[in-house]
């Protein structure tokens, strides 16, 4: 087969999953296939006529046995005990060189577990994770990958009637803090204490003989380092509430994210966030308040005090790991740590008060470099900073580097919109021209492309929703 699943989640922790099928939505079209990533994950195999069938539930897929997993969490602050996969299925594991990946479908159906929820998923947000995850993975941040998208003939109720679509993607694991907040209110401490293991000897072997106490320690250090990658490039998720957390520092459950088109980090884009709890800025401490609800969870297998110090070193790895980009992203790899600093500071407050562009100022950064004089921004009000960074960087950058992390192309939700449009109405070349640009986002033939185009003011989106 082209895929060989192993069921080994299933198998192992049959006490948080039920077997779910995928629940078929009428005819199953397959809209987008990531091709590279299929031949990963089956050692060159091509893949099946029969693919969107058995992702749309209307045959099975040899050796797969779907489960909704289980798990609870804090959404917006608040604990929600009943949660549960309603939306996916984990179809299983896959073993990509020495290390298993996680094959989940997005949009399968209600499960048991899913008190109340339709479990389906509609187009329009199916397509914005499809692009936000290959986005991110060019980018080098940490995210799971989408596998492939198929439309269904279903039509569900959001904010309007809309078209269904199930969405596979996978993920070094898809166990979230939610899995142990589940274990830890229902008092699982056995499961707790082999699904940590499991996970951990999953995602990073070389930890199988590791304390919990260390285990946890890279849980945080991951978890930071993914958070400095959404600072640095200007993302805000929307909705980190703990169920949305991977224990492995992906980026996943991509809501109502936006990247900042103009640089505005007080913007909130996720309408149902009224407080603002979420927002761009509130993002690495909303990482570390989760960390400590997972810590939490696991004060059954530790002592809280053995955990504290991984904790006490979050904001350090996230400031480092934030540091480490945005000097590349600067160019100022020859200038001392607490001058980058002040650079990056005024660098951020010379967009916010010109609503630049934040994608396109560093190309413009870049210009001004390689023709050695200030251009675009800092030509119309930027000069000041221009000397000082001039001054700092004393004739040495190395524009290579900056030009391999500043993008062209970024997910615009201008573009994305556009492109569900499209797809919607049944045009699928959009999508794939798109997210081509996307998966190549530091070639300079896209630098005129359409989708380095920033948004037109008419063309600015104030809010997303969250629904799926």
């Amino acid at each position: 087969m082209p895929i060989v699943f192993d069921n080994r989640y299933a198998r192992k922790f049959p006490e948080i999953t039920t077997s779910q099928p995928i629940k078929p939505d009428g005819k199953a079209n397959l809209l987008w296939l990531n091709e590279p990533l299929w031949a990963e994950l089956s050692a060159g195999d091509k893949p099946p006529a029969k693919l969107a069938d058995w992702l749309g539930g209307l045959e099975p897929w040899p050796g797969v046995e779907p489960v909704a997993q289980k798990y609870a969490g804090h959404q917006f602050g608040h604990f929600n005990p009943y949660l549960g996969d309603g939306r996916g299925l984990l179809l299983g594991q896959v073993v990509v060189g020495e290390k298993l990946q996680d094959i989940h479908v997005k949009g399968a159906g209600p499960t048991p577990y899913s008190r109340g929820a339709d479990g389906r998923a509609v187009l329009r947000s199916s397509v914005r994770e499809l692009l936000a995850s290959e986005a991110f993975y060019a980018l080098g941040v940490p995210t799971t990958r989408a596998l492939a998208l198929v439309s269904t003939e279903g039509k569900i109720q959001r904010e309007r009637l809309e078209p269904g679509a199930i969405l596979a993607r996978t993920a070094a694991t898809h166990v979230r803090f939610g899995h142990f907040e589940h274990c830890f209110h229902r008092n699982l401490e056995d499961t707790m204490k082999r699904l940590w293991q499991d996970t951990i000897e999953t995602v990073w072997p070389q930890l199988a003989n590791a304390s919990v106490a260390e285990g946890f320690a890279q849980v945080v250090k991951r978890t930071a380092e993914m958070i400095a990658g959404w600072q640095a490039y200007g993302f805000i998720h929307g909705v980190m509430n703990t169920d949305n957390m991977s224990i492995a520092g992906e980026t996943f459950d991509f809501g109502p994210y936006a990247f900042l088109d103009t640089y505005k980090p007080e913007k909130i884009f996720n309408h149902t966030d009224a407080g603002g709890r979420y927002g761009f800025f509130q993002q690495p401490g909303i990482g570390l308040w989760n960390l400590k609800r997972l810590a939490q969870a696991l004060s059954t297998m530790v002592e809280p005090d053995e955990l504290q110090s991984a904790l006490d070193n979050y904001e350090t790895q996230l400031r480092q790991a934030y540091l480490n980009l945005m000097t590349k992203r600067l160019g100022l790899s020859a200038v001392p740590d607490e001058q980058k600093m002040a650079l990056i500071g005024g660098w951020l407050s010379l967009l916010e008060v010109n609503n630049a562009d934040y994608q396109l100022s560093f190309r413009d950064l870049i210009d001004s470099l390689e023709s050695g004089a200030p251009k675009g921004l800092l030509k119309q009000s930027g000069e000041s900073w221009w000397k000082e960074y001039q001054s700092a960087i004393n004739g040495y950058t190395d524009i290579d580097v900056m030009k391999q992390v500043n993008p062209w192309v970024i997910v615009r939700t201008h573009h994305a919109q556009r492109v569900i449009e499209a797809s919607e109405a049944g045009d699928n070349s959009l999508l794939e021209e798109y997210t081509q640009a996307l998966m190549n986002p530091f070639d300079d033939a896209l630098s005129d492309s359409v989708w380095a185009r920033p948004p037109k003011p008419n063309e600015q989106v104030s809010q997303l929703s969250c629904s799926s």
